[in-house]
């Protein structure tokens, strides 16, 4: 039956979301509060999707590209993507060496990543903010847009401009404060690693090497994603694995090479596969990284020329054929009586602009 979740069984859309809500309303906490908090850390901090249906901690969500960020995403177009103008993205992909057009997917995607780590590093500071802005679509949401602002190094208080994810009597067109990314622990500061609340500083100090990425998100500890912790298999620790990635380039961002490498690092992961057929949430088609996370199939798009993040497209998998013995992901989409039946079936993003910034609140 593929439409079980392999993972803790919960429903991560309405428990994120009380989540950053409780964070968003939160006060400096008492003593008691902090340990509370620090027990609790398995619960996602950021906002995830509204589909998965899976392991508390499995997570993520966000977005990409211009000048000290990722490339800008281009409009609709073909998987092997035009070239986005000077006028659209100030920040361009250092050019390629010539080379035969690739064809195939895999082909896409390596050229994808090979242009990804051939921008230039923004030189994002310890107390700047990653500032993205994206297009949320599907699911039990309105379409809507949505922005963030994520500390380089974790330690500042960030924010949210989300009107589906605003406490009552606030403002939705205000900042909401979303706090610091680490947290205190027995009296000292606890360091980002995967799976915890990553960083783009913690993400800088990764190797390159797609087989060392893989090695480390495969051996990281995951015995808060699953319960009980003797549930954890290898598959379900490559989904957490694929989770990770998804929750880097929805959420945190990554220097280039580092993002180049987690777009390798990807493929290699066992469960996951590689196709030009998805779209984002406004149209766009790219190659794509596919995976399977709790009960959903989750796949994050691609530029095939710029190797900009374009966004996600989330499906259910119990609308999709069952996973045969392989363990790749199901291919198909839902009917459209499906999908008009259940506004959960499908839930997509794009992501429209990532750059650094100084302050929470500018956009420049």
């Amino acid at each position: 039956m593929n439409d079980k979740p392999e993972m803790l069984a919960a429903d991560r859309h309405r428990l994120l979301k009380e989540h950053l809500m409780n964070e968003i309303g939160r006060t400096e906490p008492t003593p008691r509060a902090r340990v509370s908090r620090g027990a609790r850390r398995k619960l996602v901090w950021m906002v995830a999707s509204p589909l998965a249906v899976t392991a508390v901690a499995a997570g993520a969500l966000l977005l990409p590209g211009h000048a000290g960020g990722r490339p800008a995403p281009v409009g609709p177009g073909d998987v092997t993507g035009a070239a986005p103008s000077a006028a659209a993205s100030p920040s361009l992909p250092v050019a390629l060496p010539p080379g035969p057009e690739p064809t195939d997917a895999s082909g896409l995607l390596e050229r994808a990543a090979a242009a990804a780590a051939a921008r230039p590093d923004p030189g994002a500071q310890d107390g700047q903010f990653v500032y993205t802005r994206e297009v949320q679509e599907g699911g039990r949401w309105a379409r809507h847009e949505r922005k963030s602002w994520w500390s380089v190094d974790g330690k500042a208080e960030g924010g949210v401009i989300d009107p589906e994810m605003v406490l009552p009597g606030r403002d939705p067109e205000k900042v909401q404060p979303v706090p610091e990314r680490l947290f205190v622990e027995n009296g000292v500061r606890k360091e980002p690693a995967f799976p915890d609340r990553i960083t783009y500083r913690f993400l800088a100090s990764l190797p390159t090497d797609p087989a060392e990425l893989k090695r480390l998100l495969l051996a990281a500890d995951r015995s808060l994603q699953v319960s009980p912790s003797s549930a954890m298999t290898d598959r379900l620790r490559a989904q957490l694995a694929f989770g990770d990635i998804q929750q880097v380039f929805q959420n945190v961002s990554a220097p280039p090479a580092v993002a180049a490498a987690l777009m390798r690092t990807a493929v290699l992961l066992p469960g996951t596969s590689v196709v030009t057929d998805q779209v984002d949430a406004n149209g766009r088609k790219g190659v794509a990284v596919v995976g399977m996370n709790g009960t959903q199939r989750v796949a994050l798009i691609f530029d095939a020329r710029t190797g900009a993040y374009l966004g996600i497209r989330e499906v259910l998998l119990k609308y999709l054929p069952p996973v045969g013995p392989d363990g790749a992901p199901p291919v198909g989409e839902p009917t459209a009586e499906q999908v008009a039946a259940d506004r959960g079936a499908v839930f997509t993003t794009a992501a429209l602009e990532e750059r650094i910034v100084d302050q929470v609140g500018t956009e420049r």
